[in-house]
């Protein structure tokens, strides 16, 4: 149980709610998720740090910087600077569980459906991906230029995509 106690308690929740839907036979599926998620945290605070990222509770829909969202679930969505009419790069990376998502995703042309919130879900119009699990962390890039920006989110969100990736593999989904 201490394991357990060192995890949020809305994200143990969730976490409990993944391993009954995706894995109830394994009586290891929610310690894998917990193991994993925290990995997961790990990678994604490092990089906040690493690139001098902002972590915020909320962020209105006409924010133009780009910005990380990790989910309670685990997933990493990098989203892209706004364009001029308001779309976004996004790049999904998932917990590799679900079967009615791909493991990773990339739209090009998502648009913002209202506010980014902490323990909200973040909405999307656009594109195939139409809203994540509930945000954890909010991570906003610096003002620096639309192109550096989109190049750092792009960096970012590749590199912890495949340790994500790899987390999901060696940690979530061994078998």
């Amino acid at each position: 149980m201490a394991f357990y106690s060192k995890i949020d308690p809305e994200i143990l929740r969730h976490l409990e709610l993944l391993a009954e839907k995706y894995n109830p036979r394994s009586p290891l599926a929610l310690d894998r998720l917990v193991k994993g998620w925290r990995l997961k945290e790990k990678i994604f605070m490092k990089q906040v740090k690493q690139h001098r990222m902002i972590l915020e509770s909320r962020l209105e829909e006409g924010e133009a910087r780009a910005f990380l969202l990790l989910s309670y679930s685990g997933s990493i969505l990098g989203v892209g600077p706004s364009a001029s009419d308001g779309s976004r790069r996004l790049i999904y990376a998932g917990i590799g569980l679900r079967k009615d998502i791909p493991e990773t995703l990339v739209e090009e042309c998502i648009k913002l459906k209202g506010r980014v919130s902490l323990n909200g879900e973040a909405e999307f119009t656009g594109g195939s991906l139409k809203k994540s699990s509930p945000i954890y962390k909010i991570a906003l890039m610096e003002g620096n230029p639309e192109a550096e920006q989109l190049a750092q989110v792009d960096k970012v969100t590749r590199l912890m995509t495949r340790e994500f990736v790899t987390v999901n593999n060696k940690t979530i989904v061994p078998e």
